[in-house]
């Protein structure tokens, strides 16, 4: 194995073996964790693979690291869990990709089948409007169009009427976005078709159909899925724009509840 190689592969035990510590509380919240000299000692790693594998738990958000002070362990909000599932992706690949996806499919489409039943005539009106939106954004850069997608997804689990269902898309948003980007990605056709996609689900809401609303997202979802893993496209997410960091004003952000 090449000097590069084992590095990485260091830095990736030693950056699970502390999220261990944290996820088993033997390095609580608020807590400040050991020196860099003795996790060096205790873990028998380099300098360099140590402080790389705090930089991943720092910019997560995990670690809170403060120049000449102890580092703490931060509290875990549903930015950070957004940030770490595009992370598990480079780590695991497909099999991450399957298990998030399940996830996905099982919450979008209990959303579109509660918000057809909860839905108010504002819900509709904003979902109408990001349609529009989505399909005046085919010719411009895909990232673009994938914030819009977002918010039109978080606008169907808002419409629940359950104030946990946005929650939890707001943890999966860095994961949306990525399927979104690399489902549709130079593909025109398949953005048009992912626009008739997000009409129809409009469209059954609108109607109150539960049902079918249910099954319009279910197929909407299954359809990008499937191809990513047709596709076999698990590139690193950190070799691209950063995913999930909402910064735009189209309600995107308006996911924290």
């Amino acid at each position: 194995m090449k000097a590069e190689e084992q590095r990485t592969s260091s830095t990736d035990r030693l950056f699970h073996d502390m999220l261990d510590r944290i996820h088993s509380g033997e390095w609580p919240v608020g807590g400040a964790i050991p020196s860099e000299r003795d996790l060096m000692e205790e873990f028998g790693v380099s300098r360099i693979v140590l402080r790389e594998s705090l930089s991943r738990l720092r910019v997560l958000g995990i670690l809170n690291i403060s120049h000449g002070k102890s580092s703490t362990v931060g509290k875990m909000d549903t930015e950070a869990f957004g940030r770490l599932f595009p992370l598990m992706l480079s780590f695991e690949g497909k099999e991450s990709f399957e298990n998030v996806s399940q996830v996905r499919l099982a919450l979008e489409s209990q959303t579109a089948h509660l918000a057809a039943q909860h839905r108010t005539e504002e819900d509709i009106a904003r979902m109408e409007e990001l349609v529009v939106m989505l399909r005046e954004e085919l010719g411009e850069p895909l990232e673009s169009a994938s914030e819009t997608d977002l918010a039109f997804h978080t606008q169907v689990a808002r419409a629940t009427k359950n104030p946990l269902f946005p929650l939890l898309l707001e943890v999966l948003s860095g994961f949306v976005i990525y399927a979104q980007v690399f489902s549709c990605q130079d593909d025109l056709v398949r953005r048009e078709r992912a626009v008739l996609a997000h009409e129809s689900i409009a469209e059954a809401i609108r109607e109150r159909d539960a049902d079918r609303a249910r099954v319009e997202m279910e197929a909407h979802v299954r359809y990008s899925m499937r191809y990513v893993m047709q596709t076999g496209r698990f590139e690193s997410p950190h070799q691209q724009e950063p995913i999930g960091t909402h910064t735009d004003d189209r309600d995107v952000a308006a996911a924290k509840v």
